[in-house]
């Protein structure tokens, strides 16, 4: 069985019909692992964190796609992920076609976190950055630039928007773009989630193969309003009573969330083009 993890419930509904298990953690880390733990005790043999992501590289787009060759989160640890099922995806990702991808996508009208989005409890701060006390010697830049120099673009079919590289795991928001640049300048991760480095460590602990597909929802430069972090529950479900009253309040502005949306639902159509990639990965096991 194949174990999926996402932070929202509509990013496992484009998984619908497959041969695999999701679980939905709503961005919170404690959430993450009790439900992580459960997909291994009931027999997953791989896992996948899969999902919409926050870009730290200015060269990504809304609707990007990102494969981790890595996983690292804020205190220098580092995952390698399964090259068997690396090798096996990227061919299989479907092309954009016509310059379109796939529009048959459950609509998500809340913006989820921006990069990994609620915390626990669901409150973004621009301080939460990764600590400047992390030692140098065991930060997660050098050991990146010693697995691979640099990211690599997705070809073998996988085609535009589809790049290799380095995704940062944390337990916290990094929810303004200065916060973003200077994750990016100390340990060149592509795209900051909050489920992949929960995925790779009980991976890891457990010898299971993970890969970690993210689209990109917020670009580096972008930042979404605070008060959106609150509109996701534990179950990754998207609590509408909070967005009406933070329009209704004022705490959020109509066209912030419209655009906020709007990018959230290209980056559900891009998770699209992995769905056939990701029901093959079973038979790649080693």
């Amino acid at each position: 069985m194949l174990g999926v993890v996402t932070g929202l419930k509509s990013e496992a509904k484009l998984l619908n019909g497959l041969n695999v298990t999701c679980v939905s953690t709503g961005g919170q880390a404690r959430e993450a692992r009790r439900k992580i733990d459960r997909l291994i005790a009931e027999g997953a043999s791989g896992l996948v964190s899969f999902g919409i992501a926050g870009a730290l590289s200015p060269d990504l787009k809304t609707g990007d796609l990102v494969v981790a060759d890595i996983v690292a989160n804020d205190i220098g640890e580092v995952w390698q992920t399964h090259q068997p099922w690396l090798d096996a995806l990227l061919p299989a990702i479907e092309p954009v076609r016509n310059g379109r991808r796939p529009d048959n996508v459950p609509h998500h009208a809340a913006a989820r976190r921006a990069e990994g989005h609620a915390g626990t409890p669901p409150l973004w701060s621009s301080d939460g950055d990764i600590p400047e006390s992390a030692p140098t010697s065991t930060r997660a830049p050098s050991v990146m630039s010693a697995v691979r120099p640099g990211p690599i673009v997705g070809g073998n079919g996988a085609g535009q928007g589809v790049k290799v590289g380095a995704i940062l795991g944390l337990d916290h928001v990094l929810s303004s773009p200065r916060n973003k640049a200077d994750a990016f300048a100390r340990c060149g991760a592509l795209a900051i989630d909050m489920e992949s480095h929960h995925v790779a460590r009980a991976a890891g602990e457990r010898n299971l193969p993970f890969i970690a597909v993210r689209a990109i929802s917020d670009q580096a430069g972008e930042a979404l309003p605070a008060i959106m972090a609150t509109f996701v529950d534990a179950e990754g479900q998207t609590k509408m009573s909070a967005v009406l009253a933070a329009l209704i309040f004022r705490r959020v502005k109509l066209g912030a969330l419209l655009r906020a949306g709007g990018a959230s639902r290209r980056a559900h159509q891009a998770l699209l083009r992995c769905r056939g990639a990701l029901a093959g990965l079973g038979s790649h096991r080693s």
